[in-house]
């Protein structure tokens, strides 16, 4: 018995590898797959809670990402890093000294670049700050960046009189409990604040629709997206609805 237990327990695990490496031989040829593309199509022999145990550990082992509901994928994922740049640095400086109390976020728009396809390069700085202390901070900053800094603009105002292709700086609210994360001391968007803001705010009109599509497509082939802080964070910005079709676009395609 003893033997016979053994040979099982070698068979069984045989199966299991051979289960794991059909799995991998079907996702490295594709983009990613669902699970009822490769029960139907390579697996049929396989029960389904057996093939969602191996997706499971595929997953664990990081050999697979799953990157949507039962959806997927065999490339790898890298960590979207934002660096404030210098001009940030010592905005970022000068205003924490001025107002230690106040939250920020301030970055430079070539951030999103890696996320975008043959886009003009926009060479606008960001600064959110407090709603209560957004108009005080565009006071301090105006005497030194009249005529090149902007308040909370609108559509109408930022196709009329900003030119992302010279240097401008917008001063806005930052939404409470917005994703932040650092580069040093100075307070950054994640990719998740980034994929929703480009999708809501005025200021990157021209970043709506199609190109903010792909831009979600972008970020999650090529980087790690914290769903659930996407989604959190798109509900605060009354765009949860549309970034959810937009992935169900972009699985389905």
């Amino acid at each position: 018995m003893p033997i016979f237990s053994f040979l099982c327990t070698v068979i069984n695990e045989l199966i299991m590898l051979g289960v794991s490496d059909r799995i991998l031989n079907y996702a490295s040829s594709l983009q990613h797959f669902s699970v009822n593309d490769i029960q139907a199509e390579e697996i049929p022999d396989i029960e389904r809670n057996t093939l969602s145990w191996h997706l499971s550990n595929l997953c664990q082992k990081g050999l697979l990402r799953r990157i949507g509901r039962g959806v997927y994928t065999r490339q790898s994922a890298h960590m979207f890093v934002v660096k404030a740049n210098a001009k940030a640095r010592s905005l970022y400086r000068s205003l924490s000294r001025q107002y230690p109390l106040a939250d920020f976020c301030i970055y430079h728009a070539d951030i999103i670049t890696p996320l975008l396809h043959d886009m003009m390069p926009n060479n606008t700085l960001y600064v959110e700050t407090n709603r209560d202390t957004v108009e005080s901070v565009f006071d301090m900053l105006l005497p030194k960046y009249e005529g090149r800094i902007f308040l909370m603009p609108t559509k109408e105002i930022a196709t009329t009189y900003i030119d992302v292709s010279k240097e401008n700086i917008i001063v806005k609210p930052l939404v409470t409990e917005a994703p932040l994360t650092h580069d040093g001391d100075v307070p950054v968007p994640t990719l998740e604040k980034l994929l929703v803001d480009t999708r809501v705010d005025a200021d990157f009109y021209y970043l709506h629709g199609y190109e903010n599509l792909e831009m979600l497509r972008t970020a999650i082939s090529h980087y790690e997206v914290n769903r659930n802080r996407l989604l959190r964070y798109a509900d605060r910005r009354n765009a949860k609805e549309s970034i959810l079709k937009d992935l169900e676009l972009i699985i389905e395609s």
